[in-house]
């Protein structure tokens, strides 16, 4: 009987000295930012999780009841393996900086949603999903989104920019208090572009989403916009909190600065080259 039982207990010690073991690796694994093989999403946001219809679920990993969420600044670790490369005009995606000799500056990646009841959904593994526009990182990339709903705060008018001529046209359309814009990118303007007495302290101005690729678009001015929605994709660099920044928007004047480097390098090369010959 003695025999029995010190040999139960030693199993006992045995299997919780295992659990340990196996505890202690899944904690340092989820302690790591990044996983090969795995996609981890960083959130920005406190987020709720839910299932294929759009319901709060009852449990998950250990969150009871409706009113369990995921916290802010903590990573996910999804049963997806891998993103995918894309051309599209996606609503979230990331894009994977190379290095300028490859002439490749940005790739654009993205990790396929789901829209349900007009939310767009991240699918993590065992029938959960969270909001997309919760994530802040896909695999220790900066997410995007092509395009961000604001509302006019003050009666205005836009104008129309183009980078080739820098010429500018003052449009007609009035845009009301109550009119709602689409957002898909920020950017400051400066002499160079054809502003010599606009804003000298180069306040930044809103593209309205499908008006123009890269400088040239309609532009608003930010400022115009309702600051509780610009708050979410803007935050000046002078205000010491962001409480409501969550959503990133392509900063025009830096993706362009980019593609601009890269040119130049790819010019210098041709021309050594040319001379090497």
């Amino acid at each position: 009987m003695l025999k029995r039982l010190r040999n139960a207990l030693v199993a006992l010690a045995f299997l919780l000295g295992f659990s340990a073991l196996i505890a202690n690796t899944v904690q340092a694994a989820y302690d790591t930012p990044y996983l090969k093989g795995q996609v981890v999403l960083k959130l920005n946001f406190n987020s709720y999780v839910y299932d294929r219809y759009g319901n709060r679920m009852p449990w998950f990993n250990g969150l009871y009841g409706p009113l369990g969420y995921l916290k802010k600044g903590t990573y996910v670790y999804t049963t997806r393996k891998k993103v995918e490369r894309t051309d599209k005009d996606v609503r979230y995606y990331f894009l994977h900086s190379t290095k300028y000799h490859t002439y490749e500056i940005d790739k654009k990646y993205w990790l396929p949603y789901k829209k349900i009841n007009g939310h767009y959904f991240y699918y993590i593994g065992h029938g959960a999903y969270i909001k997309a526009r919760n994530v802040s990182e896909i695999n220790n990339h900066s997410q995007y989104s092509n395009g961000e709903k604001a509302m006019i705060d003050e009666t205005t008018y836009a104008f129309k920019f183009n980078s080739k001529t820098k010429k500018i046209t003052n449009l007609k359309k009035k845009y009301k208090y109550g009119d709602y814009v689409m957002v898909d990118g920020l950017r400051q303007f400066t002499d160079s572009d054809g502003f010599p007495f606009w804003d000298a302290d180069q306040p930044y101005y809103a593209r309205l989403k499908d008006t123009g690729h890269g400088y040239t678009g309609t532009y608003i001015l930010l400022g115009n916009l309702r600051k509780k929605d610009s708050d979410i994709f803007f935050w000046d660099i002078e205000e010491d909190t962001h409480p409501n920044y969550r959503i990133n928007i392509l900063d025009i004047n830096w993706q362009e600065s980019k593609y601009k480097k890269a040119e130049k390098a790819k010019k210098a090369e041709t021309q050594k080259s040319k001379q090497d010959d």
